[in-house]
């Protein structure tokens, strides 16, 4: 469908409205925009709250977690406290006996050593016994002789004489075994006191470890008591912690309530100013289509020529056996490895880069208010690009997106209508996607590519007026 342009004399007026309704259209494609980064900025803070509201249960479970434990520590160290408490008294009362102890061994042994000295002073008299027996021995012995050479007259001396001998013997004989029992008893006794002297020194050792040990339960018992104060001091912060999560959780669910309110108004807003632009867009190109926006009236025609131009260039070279129909028309998408965004290959891309690059450098260098200028098939996709957006990728996302267009399949929106359209122009103004995250307004010029008589898509100029 063709539309006839109106012929009126030159009128700023006229040429003024036209410029405000191209104004128009690019200010709703803006506010488009706005509500549309506006919606994802929405849905960005609903997905953080979800993962925020996620993480605070997962925070206020180990909160009760942590106070569980907290209060299980508290009650075991407030046990132990008590059981330390208790050895420490037990420990203290225990060094008290030990004591005691240690002073009766220490009288013992000193009643042993007096003991060991009576053994001694026993066994000098039974020496001395054992020297007056062997005296009267002797003496008894003399007087059995005397007795003897007496006669009859001594034989009652003798008779007293050999008794005499006797108790001397037994005497002596008595004598021996007490010095002999004597000696053993010492010997005894010695072993004994070295025994109670080396029980004293290891047990004034055994003192001082005690002493030692207690100074350590103290310590510990100390330590204990500060771990139960900790523990307290969690316990009645993790229960403030615990509050405030509890309080927060209220202010987000109304932050969650306003946010939803607000995503719902700027849904409402954004389907409003949607159709607004599309009839902004359908206004822009009966404005352009009248003629009565000359300024628009250039970058239409200079697309038209091109167009043209690039319709005899493919055209010959179909028809000299250079490029062929299933070629140009390849559907089959191959991916590039490792491109993102995605970007792909067909049967036309190694031809279009070599034949049509040239072209729509050309075209780009013949005004400066060119943004980009491209060929796109009816599915979007983009064989080439100017050079300036073929770039080889670096890896980063944004330069990617912004520099790597060549390969790329960019369609919806007002490029649906575009490609359906069978006007022989189609004006629009649309949002230039640049690294993801920001836009360019742009006015757009869709200039229908037939070859051998079939569509195949259209012939673009972006620019900025």
């Amino acid at each position: 469908m063709k539309m006839e342009k109106i012929e009126i004399a030159d009128n700023s007026w006229i040429k003024n409205a036209a410029r405000m309704c191209g104004d128009v259209t690019v200010g709703c494609s803006d506010t488009a925009g706005i509500l549309e980064n506006a919606l994802a900025s929405a849905d960005f803070l609903k997905a953080k709250y979800s993962g925020l509201t996620e993480l605070t249960l997962r925070l206020d479970s180990d909160i009760a977690g942590v106070t569980q434990a907290t209060s299980e520590a508290r009650s075991l160290s407030e046990a132990a406290l008590t059981k330390l408490n208790s050895g420490a008294e037990t420990i203290g009362v225990s060094m008290v006996r030990f004591s005691e102890m240690i002073s009766l061994i220490e009288t013992l042994g000193t009643h042993i050593t007096g003991f060991a000295a009576a053994m001694e002073q026993v066994k000098r008299v039974s020496q001395s016994i054992d020297t007056i027996a062997r005296t009267t021995n002797m003496l008894a012995l003399n007087a059995a002789i005397e007795a003897e050479k007496a006669g009859v007259a001594g034989q009652t001396f003798a008779v007293v004489a050999a008794e005499v001998k006797k108790l001397a013997l037994d005497t002596r004989k008595a004598a021996v075994e007490i010095t002999g029992t004597v000696n053993s008893l010492s010997n005894e006794a010695s072993k004994f006191v070295g025994q109670i002297e080396d029980g004293i020194a290891t047990s004034g050792a055994a003192q001082q470890q005690f002493s030692s040990l207690q100074a350590v339960v103290e310590g510990v018992t100390h330590i204990v008591g500060q771990v139960g104060g900790h523990n307290r001091e969690i316990a009645e912060s993790t229960y403030a912690i615990h509050q405030s999560l509890v309080d927060s959780q209220k202010v987000r669910d109304e932050v969650a309530e306003a946010n939803g309110e607000m995503f719902s108004a700027v849904t409402s807003a954004h389907h409003q100013i949607v159709d607004l632009e599309n009839q902004a867009n359908r206004m822009f190109d009966h404005i352009v289509h009248s003629g009565l926006s000359s300024e628009d009236q250039l970058f239409v025609e200079l697309a038209q020529a091109s167009a043209d131009e690039l319709t005899r260039l493919t055209e010959a070279a179909i028809a000299s056996g250079n490029l062929k129909m299933d070629e140009l028309f390849d559907t089959d998408m191959q991916p590039v490895l490792g491109s993102n965004p995605p970007r792909f290959t067909t049967k036309l891309t190694k031809w279009a880069e070599q034949q049509w690059q040239p072209l729509i450098e050309r075209v780009k260098a013949q005004n400066e208010a060119i943004l980009s200028t491209v060929p796109t098939s009816r599915l979007g996709f983009l064989p080439i690009h100017l050079k300036e957006f073929s770039r080889t990728p670096t890896g980063d996302l944004a330069h990617d997106t912004k520099y790597c267009r060549n390969g790329r399949i960019l369609l919806g929106g007002i490029d649906d209508i575009a490609k359906a359209s069978d006007q022989d122009y189609m004006m629009a103004v649309y949002r230039h996607e640049g690294d993801g995250k920001t836009f360019q307004t742009v006015r757009n010029v869709y200039v229908p590519l037939r070859f051998n008589g079939q569509r195949w898509g259209d012939f673009e100029i972006a620019y900025v007026i």
